[in-house]
C-alpha cells in the first residue's frame, strides 16, 4: 500500500446546512432597484453574488428576499457547534 505525504494528504470539512422559513417580513429599505433586479435574477435562475463591507445590509437583505420570494433561508456552517474568531454563517435563498 502506497501512503501519501503529508503534502499531499486532502483536507475535508463538513458542513451543516440549515434551512427554515423567514415567517415574519423582516425591516428592509430599499435604497435602488435591487428588489427588482434580485427577483428577476431568481426568475432566470442567475446566481447573485452580494459583496459590501460588514454591517451594510447583505444578510437582512437575503432575508427579505427569502421572505418575498417565499423560499427557504438555508445557512450553511462548519460542523463544529462552536463559531470560531471571524467564521461567518453564510446565507443561502
Amino acid at each position: 500500500m502506497v501512503e501519501a505525504s503529508p503534502e499531499t494528504e486532502a483536507h475535508f470539512t463538513e458542513y451543516a446546512i440549515e434551512e427554515f422559513l423567514v415567517r415574519d417580513e423582516p425591516y428592509y429599505r430599499p435604497i435602488g432597484d435591487e428588489i427588482e433586479l434580485f427577483t428577476a435574477a431568481y426568475r432566470q435562475h442567475i446566481p447573485v453574488l452580494l459583496k459590501g463591507p460588514t454591517g451594510c445590509g447583505k444578510t437582512r437583505f437575503v432575508e427579505y428576499m427569502a421572505w418575498q420570494l417565499g423560499r427557504p433561508l438555508a445557512v450553511v456552517k462548519e460542523q463544529s457547534n462552536e463559531l470560531k474568531e471571524g467564521e461567518i454563517r453564510v446565507p443561502l435563498v
